[in-house]
Formats: C-alpha cells, sequence, structure tokens
C-alpha cells in the first residue's frame, strides 16, 4: 500500500515539473514572439496569420475554407485596382498630341514607356 502512495506522490512531482517546464517555454516562446515582432513586423504578422489560419483549418474547416475565400477575393480586388490606378497614371502621363514625346521615355533597349 505504502509504495502505491509513493508511486503516485512521485507521479504528481513529475506531473507537476513538467507543467513548469511547459509554463517556462511558452514563456520563452511569448518572449521571442514580441522580440520577432519588433525586429520584423511584417514577417512576425504573416506567422501569426497563417498559425492562426491553420489552427482554423483544423477547428473549423467551413470558417476556414470562407476565410481563404474572402482574402483571395480581397486580394484580387486589391491587384485590379492597383494596377488600374497604374494604367490610368500612365494614361495621364502620356501626351495628347501624338507627336509630342515629352510624356514618354526610352530605357535602355530602345522601348517606349511610361515616365
Amino acid at each position: 500500500m505504502m509504495k502505491r502512495v509513493l508511486a503516485f506522490l512521485i507521479l504528481c512531482m513529475a506531473l507537476a515539473l513538467a507543467r513548469v517546464l511547459l509554463m517556462a517555454l511558452a514563456a520563452v516562446l511569448l518572449l521571442a514572439l514580441v522580440h520577432a515582432f519588433i525586429m520584423r513586423p511584417r514577417e512576425t504578422l504573416v506567422f501569426v496569420g497563417t498559425v492562426m489560419l491553420s489552427i482554423l483549418a483544423v477547428a473549423q474547416p467551413l470558417a476556414f475554407i470562407v476565410t481563404v475565400g474572402v482574402v483571395c477575393v480581397t486580394a484580387m480586388m486589391l491587384a485590379a485596382r492597383r494596377s488600374k490606378t497604374a494604367i490610368e497614371r500612365c494614361a495621364r502621363s502620356r501626351p495628347q498630341l501624338p507627336h509630342a514625346p515629352s510624356g514618354l521615355t526610352a530605357t535602355a533597349n530602345g522601348a517606349v514607356g511610361c515616365g
């Protein structure tokens, strides 16, 4: 009987030690995340977003599919808007008269583009 009590106490001590070590590891990882956010905020936010999306994919697959769809549609809309404004900016910089090359620039290989 005493051996079982002693084994139970040893098991409790081992589990308590494991809990303390895991909490220390979590604190170190949190400090590393704060340090990474200070040094490289963009990459850290991308990392955190990727981890959150992977957790969401495991926990809630439907929510993950909706989230990825919304992100893709937003990215496509922003890309289309960005290229549209670039085209408009290029068109505004071009001269109105065909013989006035003031808005066009020649590149090193001889191609003519917006300048």
